[in-house]
């Protein structure tokens, strides 16, 4: 056993770990975050902050796609001061662009959204976005160096720092201002660790006709992260026009429960493929390895999906006792929300893929259709609800998967497919199927203990059923073991 696990390490799985646990460090404290939160916030006060927070989570995110990807792929020459210049002006023109509409969108807030309060939110958020340019330029670089170690190192220090201001500004009695400041927290030590500790490179003014190229090349990009945002906030925003900022309170934390686990691996996941997949592509590697992408899905789906599944399993006695009961209405929306995530693992690396192949406008076309019926949808499920706001946006996600992973499927990642099933659901099966028969056998015990044995129990089943997989488990690790080397 040692000996498999040396060489798994050795392959490459030692960065997936790393990047993993990173991730565990960093949504543990967004997950105390909210929890505190829960227990200071009304539903409607996280609402309001859950509807402001989606907006700017919007313009942030704007920050991590188009020059940010540009850059990654950027080939290694001596072109290559002006070109990240081209990408650090076009990030920078991008943020201020946001910033003008948030301040716009902070002026209609109080004609467009139930109850009060979201208008101030927005307009506090809006400055972060240029803060958030500076780190998203240096993320991008500590990336493209294959200093993914480090990098992962830098968020966990950032979250969990900004996490602790936010619980000491709530224990203070801020309220929702609290998880204001811990935006602008994380922003600020992300953008000083990652430009201290990054690359040392040399920028060069650029023409505007380099700069013009960026951003036409980034427009299909930029296209797929506002449909993206609306496939997964349109509920917030919906519930929060027709209903009440209290309801998109329930859904957001509900929502947020589950992302605090499935971003462990999804994150990682889109990362690490993306840098993989680019790196085969900056060294002059044509397609690429054969089935890389979906050798790469499966690594991490073997780990987050039977989480998520037993996070589905026992939403009813994980909700009441991490929100309190009364968030207790929230299980039933977790356990949906699931199943969204699952689906969003798969998504993420199948977009990798597309863009390191230049295909970014089949990622624009399905993320179009899935946000436009996300959105629709919605509006007719809005009446209903929480739960069914989140059941037609966990349907839209399934379906957009499936279309994006035959989008990125070509005929040489084929023969890697019955391996990558195997991977997945042989773990999946053993860790759901251990951890029901448990639950069955002691779901009448004291609550801890009702939760705490089903759950061994299930850790138990996914090593035994990982057993025969991990030859396949260090292949897929091995892809990652020729990329950058991660510092």
């Amino acid at each position: 056993m040692k000996a498999r696990l040396a060489r798994f390490a050795r392959a490459g799985g030692g960065t997936a770990m790393i990047a993993m646990a990173a991730r565990v460090s960093g949504q543990f404290a967004m997950v105390a975050v909210t929890l505190v939160a829960t227990r200071h916030l009304a539903p409607a006060d996280f609402g309001v902050f859950a509807i402001a927070g989606a907006l700017a989570m919007l313009a942030r995110t704007m920050l991590y796609t188009g020059p940010f990807e540009y850059l990654l792929k950027l080939p290694h020459d001596a072109d290559q001061p002006q070109g990240a210049g081209a990408c650090l002006a076009a990030t920078v023109l991008v943020a201020l662009g946001w910033i003008a509409l948030l301040v716009l969108l902070g002026l209609a807030a109080p004609f467009v959204f139930k109850g009060g309060g979201v208008a101030p939110v927005i307009l506090a958020l809006a400055p972060s976005v240029l803060l958030g340019a500076l780190a998203a330029f240096a993320e991008s670089l500590m990336l493209r160096g294959g200093a993914v170690r480090r990098y992962y190192a830098i968020t966990v220090l950032a979250e969990v720092g900004a996490g602790l201001a936010a619980i000491a500004l709530l224990a203070a009695g801020w309220g929702l201002w609290a998880l204001v400041l811990q935006i602008y927290a994380r922003t600020l030590l992300m953008a000083l660790a990652l430009g201290a500790l990054g690359p040392p490179l040399a920028l060069a003014a650029p023409p505007r006709a380099l700069v013009a190229d960026v951003l036409r090349w980034s427009a299909s990009r930029f296209g797929s992260v506002f449909v993206t945002f609306l496939a997964n906030y349109s509920g917030d925003l919906i519930l929060g026009v027709v209903l009440s900022p209290a309801a998109s309170g329930l859904y957001r934390a509900a929502n947020r429960m589950v992302t605090a686990l499935a971003d462990m691996f999804v994150q990682p996941a889109g990362m690490l493929a993306l840098t993989t997949l680019a790196a085969d592509r900056a060294r002059g590697e044509g397609e690429g390895r054969p089935g890389a992408w979906p050798r790469l899905a499966a690594l991490f789906a073997a780990l987050g999906w039977p989480a998520l599944a037993l996070l589905a399993l026992f939403a009813r006695r994980v909700v009441p006792l991490a929100l309190g009961p009364a968030w207790a209405a929230a299980a039933p929306v977790v356990a949906v929300f699931c199943v969204a995530r699952m689906a969003a693992l798969v998504t993420a690396v199948a977009t990798a893929e597309l863009i390191v192949t230049d295909r970014q406008g089949r990622v624009l076309a399905v993320q179009t259709a899935a946000a436009l019926a996300t959105a629709a949808l919605t509006i007719l499920a809005a009446p209903y609800g929480a739960i069914g706001a989140a059941l037609v946006a966990t349907g839209v996600a399934v379906v957009a998967a499936a279309a994006m992973a035959l989008a990125a499927l070509q005929r040489h990642d084929r023969p890697a497919l019955a391996e990558a099933a195997r991977l997945v659901l042989f773990p999946l099966f053993g860790a759901f199927a251990a951890g029901l028969a448990a639950d069955r056998a002691f779901g009448s015990s004291a609550p801890l203990v009702a939760l705490a044995l089903p759950l061994a129990c299930a850790a138990a089943g996914w090593m035994l059923a990982a057993w025969p997989v991990i030859p396949a488990l260090r292949r897929a690790a091995g892809l990652l073991s020729s990329a950058p080397s991660p510092a």
